[in-house]
């Protein structure tokens, strides 16, 4: 089975687990949604991130690993998420996100991000970080 066929009258879906899902919308046609995937299995690091100097920064900044996995907690990394994505204009960040680390609910870790004092200092160190 090539994936899973989803029916859709509304317009908005959010898949997390499937590697491909046919999406057929009433009254708009049907499209084919895939994850990239490299020869291992891991996500392929998006075009926006792999051309970005600010992903290199965090990862000289050693918040992102060799292999682009975030090396702080789950709300930090969401506090990551979110300003990268401001200042780099990606619209679907947590999904975008979310496949690249094998994760889900980076939306949930931002919102408990925002309830911890702690949150500030990362705040302040990613800005330095950004320039």
């Amino acid at each position: 089975m090539a994936g899973n066929t989803i029916y859709v009258q509304g317009n908005y879906v959010d898949v997390h687990d499937n590697e491909v899902v046919n999406v057929s919308i009433d009254k708009v046609g049907t499209m084919n949604v895939s994850k990239k995937r490299t020869e291992h299995g891991q996500a392929e690091l998006p075009e926006v991130l792999a051309t970005s100097e600010l992903w290199e920064r965090l990862k000289q900044a050693r918040l992102i690993d060799d292999d682009n996995q975030p090396t702080v907690s789950r709300p930090e990394a969401a506090l990551m998420v979110n300003m990268l994505a401001s200042r780099l204009n990606i619209t679907n960040k947590w999904k975008m996100f979310e496949a690249l680390w094998h994760c889900n609910n980076l939306r949930n870790d931002y919102n408990t991000a925002l309830e911890q004092k702690k949150s500030l200092e990362f705040q302040d160190r990613l800005k330095n970080i950004f320039g």
